[in-house]
């Protein structure tokens, strides 16, 4: 089964600080690392170290951080499937605390203008599910890809909203709820959406809206997954916590992956907790395939 990876991939700044600065305040930051990132980006990197077969489709833009962007997918093997030369892709600013929880400042580049032409040279016949990232139906773009997305028959579509959630236009996120999505959201998002307090309430309040599937990651207490029927939690695996930048990029790769090859959710679930324990074991969100086998490796012999 094949996935089509639909998102962006932008330059993250990551800096490390002691706390996040109050209004007016001077915090001194260190050990800043500049790379490729974006929810797309860090999803397909999961699924490429997962061995699944899926296709990066983001767009490239022009000017120095689409440059950067340009030079990485292809070293990694990507075609550039989108190519718009009217702005230069984005970047975002990631403070990283001493307890490994992340705050993002994004600047939005030619990713947050998806036009409906961009689609066009896609043959839709090659894949069998559809990932989405929240960032990308925000604003203009929302009316876009939802539009395009309900012209699509038979595909799995996987949708992570991310911190975003309630910032998506209502009617956008109606289109999207009507498309049934497999849906891939941390705890506080569903708190936030639904208004809910309690994880079984929000499950349930959230499922009368997309009927399908919807997995909630917890943290250090691992992930829930609610089919309608039952709600399900999979334990954490235990890790020193470097920094929480795509953790849950990472997860929804490796469910998208496991599932892809014919394991059950649960199974799907459990490999995934390891994934993203093994990235937030690490500064960023990307990881070699090299060392990702290592720390998946060394989990196993725990």
């Amino acid at each position: 089964m094949k996935t089509l990876v639909i998102g962006a991939a932008i330059v993250d700044m990551v800096m490390q600080v002691d706390r996040i600065p109050k209004s007016g305040e001077d915090v001194i930051g260190k050990d800043t690392k500049v790379m490729v990132g974006g929810c797309a980006y860090n999803v397909a990197s999961t699924m490429h170290n997962l061995d699944c077969d899926h296709d990066l489709c983001v767009p490239v833009g022009n000017g120095m951080y689409a440059s950067i962007v340009r030079k990485k997918l292809l070293e990694n093997g990507y075609p550039i499937l989108i190519q718009d030369d009217t702005d230069d892709n984005g970047f975002c600013l990631c403070l990283v605390e001493k307890n490994g929880e992340r705050t993002f400042i994004t600047v939005q580049g030619v990713e947050g203008n998806f036009k409906t032409s961009w689609f066009d040279t896609l043959d839709m016949n090659d894949y069998d599910n559809i990932y989405l990232a929240g960032y990308q139906v925000c604003d203009h773009n929302g009316s876009v890809v939802a539009q395009w997305m309900r012209t699509l028959e038979n595909k799995t579509i996987y949708f992570a909203p991310g911190p975003v959630i309630c910032d998506i236009d209502p009617e956008t996120m109606t289109q999207l709820m009507k498309l049934n999505p497999i849906l891939h959201l941390n705890e506080k998002e569903l708190f936030d959406f639904t208004k809910e307090t309690d994880l079984d309430t929000a499950l349930h309040t959230l499922y009368r809206k997309n009927h399908n599937l919807i997995i909630v990651t917890l943290g250090s207490r691992g992930a829930a997954y609610y089919d309608g029927t039952h709600i399900t939690t999979i334990p954490s695996v235990p890790v020193s916590v470097v920094d929480t930048i795509g953790a849950g990029d990472s997860h929804i790769g490796a469910i998208i992956s496991g599932i892809s090859k014919g394991l059950s959710i649960q199974d799907s679930i459990k490999t995934a907790n390891k994934v993203s324990a093994c990235i937030v074991g690490i500064q960023g969100a990307v990881i070699t395939k090299e060392d990702f086998n290592k720390r998946m490796e060394e989990q196993q012999n725990e």
